[in-house]
């Protein structure tokens, strides 16, 4: 009696934000570097070659949301036209809170990313130098609302210490107040740095 071939049905589909959220949990519990690509396949019981098609790196899966916020930073930027340097810090700071306000099913995930790259500088190293800081974005759009041909020292500087605080809040919140909104914190440690940036803005 002959057997009837088994058919061969479509491949089942992975979902990458499951396969990401199963790395953060085992890097949370053993370490980053204590956890290889291996274990995170075994994990999700997928092949190895599958999750190198989804994510060509542990650091990829960490940073895998970064990509949302650099599109609302640039969203905010694209659409507004300022007629001045401090109505441009107004804006920069919107595009930030934006960036960080996060669906409250995304904020447990969010902490453990934050708490990740907060603790380990190879993987902080990783993030800023294949995905690109938000600095340069807003160091464009101040250099835009100078009316400069290049960005200035003051709009280098503004750009960078408003990217730097954003990160330093995001951070801070994921470690020592999940119980805060993250925008509003964000919102908090730009008003402070900003009240200062706001007499160098003025000055022509």
């Amino acid at each position: 009696m002959s057997q009837t071939p088994a058919r061969r049905g479509r491949p089942a589909t992975v979902d990458p934000a499951h396969v990401a959220a199963t790395a953060l949990r085992l890097f949370t519990e053993r370490g980053f570097g204590n956890v290889t690509m291996d274990d995170v396949a075994s994990a999700c019981g997928v092949g190895r070659r599958t999750l190198f098609r989804l994510f060509p790196s542990k650091a990829a899966m960490v940073w895998g949301g970064s990509g949302e916020a650099r599109d609302a930073i640039t969203e905010v930027l694209g659409a507004s036209s300022p007629t001045s340097l401090a109505e441009a810090l107004d804006v920069v700071r919107t595009a930030f809170v934006a960036s960080s306000t996060f669906p409250d099913d995304a904020l447990e995930v969010t902490r453990q990313r934050l708490r990740l790259i907060g603790s380990d500088d190879e993987l902080l190293a990783w993030g800023t130098s294949r995905i690109g800081t938000s600095a340069a974005l807003v160091e464009s759009y101040l250099a835009r609302a100078e009316g400069g041909p290049q960005p200035s020292l003051r709009a280098r500087s503004l750009a960078a210490a408003c990217s730097a605080a954003n990160f330093a809040a995001l951070v801070w919140w994921a470690e020592a107040a999940a119980e805060r909104d993250p925008a509003q914190v964000v919102d908090d440690a730009l008003a402070h740095l900003l009240d200062g940036a706001r007499t160098w803005a003025a000055q022509g």
